[in-house]
């Protein structure tokens, strides 16, 4: 994380805020005008921060930090003695590389109230970043929290602090302050880091959190539709929700409509799953565009296999759907309809698969879920949107109809 500093990064950070501040206590017992804010000491406490101030300058910082304690051991201390008294002992603290004791400092300079909001953030922003060195997230998500408050806009701050409440364990609450994160950077007309709606979903997916899972599965695709999310995506969905054979293959097919498919193990599932569903010709089609693109070896025994497996049925397959749509026309339900219009779906006959899949809606005996998805699917790549995106709305039931709401967000995205 950004902010987790070194040992000596801590030191260096509060030397670099600090290193001026005790002239104050000189400039006031010499009557002279300081810059920046005036401070009222109380003449015991004044006396000792002179002391210890003529200890520090001659290199005595274990001799100061005995003189301020003495300070800091005085009863009826008021804000501005309380506020150098911590200011003079992180200078000494840094002197003596004493983290511990800058860490008191830092906290006790925040807690007199004294301290101009700029200096405080800095100086929560070293507490902070203090308590993850120890390991101590509860005090670091504390003192993010409080920046929050006074950021508020500070986008990557609010990102870190879900980070931490994730460390928390509270990954319900991460994901909401990441998505915080999103809407404020989407609200300025700004894009939000692709980085934070990926985290957004594995902390969702690692915690099983299925509808924070699947809010940021549809938030990662339509902020960055790119073939890796999409592949990522998908194959959760797919996974979780456990898909028979035909819903793999519709997951399948969306995946090839956002270039996602990767690697020849896709390919071949995708190829080997339409061979199984009697589909030869979209089974050779994904063979023919993975061997295209590189993730299948034309020569190894799968691809030889699975070419010898459909290739040879291509031919009397295609010769028989014109019989088929005479069977799915006189046929008493929608069965035929639906099964002709599969295979013209995979040939790349769409506008003939958009007919018959209406008419396995109109005749029935058919899961209304699935076709009208692959309804969608058709309609959309003969550029019909609208008729497409109607199609696509009317899937209900788990899990068909989270599968079609991807295929909308695809849709959305077609030009």
């Amino acid at each position: 994380m950004k902010m987790v500093l070194g040992r000596a990064s801590a030191v260096a950070m509060a030397a670099m805020l600090l290193l001026t501040m005790p002239q104050a206590a000189t400039a006031q017992k010499k009557g002279k005008e300081p810059a920046g804010p005036t401070y009222k000491f109380s003449k015991p406490v004044q006396s000792l921060l002179a002391q210890s101030q003529t200890a520090q300058q001659a290199g005595d910082a274990a001799g100061a930090l005995v003189i301020l304690q003495q300070a800091e051991a005085l009863p009826n201390k008021n804000a501005d003695d309380i506020y150098m008294i911590n200011m003079m002992t992180l200078n000494t603290a840094i002197m003596l590389k004493d983290n511990a004791l800058i860490e008191r400092s830092l906290e006790g300079a925040v807690a007199s109230g004294r301290l101009p909001q700029d200096e405080e953030i800095k100086f929560r922003r070293n507490l902070g970043a203090m308590a993850l060195q120890r390991n101590d997230t509860n005090k670091a998500v504390a003192e993010f929290e409080k920046l929050l408050v006074m950021t508020p806009n500070d986008t990557a701050m609010i990102v870190e602090v879900a980070e931490l409440q994730r460390r928390q364990g509270l990954n319900a609450k991460a994901i909401q302050t990441l998505n915080q994160a999103i809407a404020m950077k989407t609200q300025g007309g700004q894009k939000a880091d692709e980085a934070w709606y990926r985290r957004a979903l594995a902390i969702a997916f690692d915690a099983k959190l299925p509808a924070e899972t699947t809010a940021a599965s549809e938030a990662l695709v339509r902020a960055y539709p790119n073939p890796t999310n999409w592949r990522d995506v998908l194959i959760i969905f797919r996974d979780s929700a456990k898909l028979d054979d035909q819903g793999n293959l519709d997951v399948l097919r969306l995946m090839r409509q956002n270039s996602a498919l990767a690697g020849e193990r896709d390919y071949a599932e995708y190829a080997e799953t339409a061979a199984i569903r009697g589909l030869p010709g979209e089974a050779k089609a994904v063979i023919d565009e993975g061997i295209a693109k590189g993730a299948l070896q034309a020569g190894k025994p799968l691809v030889r296999e699975l070419l010898a497996s459909v290739s040879p049925k291509i031919a009397a397959d295609k010769a028989s759907l014109p019989g088929l749509e005479r069977e799915s026309a006189a046929g008493k339900n929608g069965r035929m309809a639906l099964a002709t219009a599969d295979a013209h779906l995979g040939y790349g006959n769409f506008a003939k698969a958009a007919d018959l899949y209406k008419m396995a809606l109109q005749k029935g005996s058919v899961d209304t879920a699935t076709v009208n998805t692959r309804l969608g699917l058709a309609l959309a790549k003969t550029g019909n949107k609208p008729a497409a995106d109607m199609a696509l709305k009317s899937v209900t039931g788990a899990p068909r109809n989270q599968l079609s709401r991807y295929y909308q967000i695809w849709l959305e995205q077609q030009t």
